[in-house]
């Protein structure tokens, strides 16, 4: 028999799915639901919160820019809601000016300069690891590229929910 925890605050419809299609796999899978970590706090989102400020981290990218909180929080709007990979320009941006209080434009360019910053100052292994291409082969990705890479990676790297 093998069991496996599940953190009920990062999960997604993707992830149900996933777990769903695990359980009809393997009969004997025991899944333990919890709210938050194994021992640690409870608040919910904050977990998420960490991942993503985590993987911008592994990065390179320098949390002191605009462009560093604005991605959090486009991320975060792409974990809850994949849709909004959609329409990036149209429906994210504003929806992330909206929230910090400023304008899509400038969403846009914060986020397109904290990148290039990440992709000047980060780690190369990790660049490569990720975009399949760094710094040294004179490219960087576009913001929707980078958004869409990175929500991605957040919904399929289970190592940080499931144990």
């Amino acid at each position: 028999m093998s069991c496996m925890w599940v953190s009920v605050s990062d999960c997604n419809q993707s992830h149900i799915f996933q777990l769903t299609q695990l359980l009809r796999q393997d009969k004997d899978l025991q899944i333990i639901l919890s709210y938050g970590a194994p021992g640690g706090d409870n608040r919910g989102s904050g977990s998420a919160q960490r991942r993503i400020e985590r993987l911008l981290s592994r990065i390179g990218m320098p949390s002191h820019l605009k462009g560093y909180q604005y991605l959090k929080t486009a991320l975060e709007i792409c974990l809850n809601d994949m849709e909004a990979l959609d329409g990036i320009t149209k429906r994210l941006y504003p929806e992330v000016a909206k929230k910090h209080k400023t304008t899509k434009e400038k969403v846009e360019h914060a986020v397109r300069h904290a990148i290039e910053s990440a992709w000047k100052r980060g780690d190369e292994r990790e660049q490569k690891n990720l975009f399949g291409y760094s710094q040294t082969e004179g490219k960087r990705p576009t913001n929707s590229e980078f958004i869409t890479t990175m929500t991605d990676y957040l919904l399929h790297d289970t190592t940080s929910f499931l144990s």
